[in-house]
């Protein structure tokens, strides 16, 4: 597998373990020192420990929700030991108080450590409201 392909699995690793959310295999595809970044008030943490807190804040909003992702365009440019990724596509978000289809949007930088690529910076986001 190439490096791009193996990026585009961590990717996928990190959508599977949100969907099952799974925060434990969500924090071992991280850097110590990784920098989450969501669209929405709260949606910050600066290294593992504080993935955990954040979604613990998030979870009573996202209680009994479905959450789905449909990627149109994925793109990874490899530097070395350095991936940076972007990426775009339709989401869709079910929850008691929303029901919403929204493009959604990443961007991140990926680092290989011991010959796994792991996240070192996510920023996903929705467009808001102008």
């Amino acid at each position: 597998m190439d490096d791009a392909e193996a990026v585009r699995d961590a990717l996928r690793a990190l959508d599977e373990a949100f969907e099952q959310r799974d925060l434990q295999a969500a924090v071992r595809l991280c850097t110590e020192d990784v920098v989450f970044i969501g669209s929405g008030e709260g949606e910050e943490a600066v290294g593992r420990d504080a993935i955990g807190p954040m979604f613990s804040a998030l979870a009573p909003h996202l209680e009994g929700s479905e959450f789905s992702l449909e990627w149109e365009t994925v793109d990874v440019h490899v530097l070395g030991d350095v991936a940076v990724i972007y990426g775009w596509g339709p989401a869709k978000l079910v929850t008691t108080r929303r029901n919403a289809t929204f493009r959604y949007r990443l961007t991140g930088v990926l680092v290989r450590e011991d010959g796994r690529w792991l996240w070192r910076v996510h920023h996903g986001s929705e467009p808001g409201a102008w």
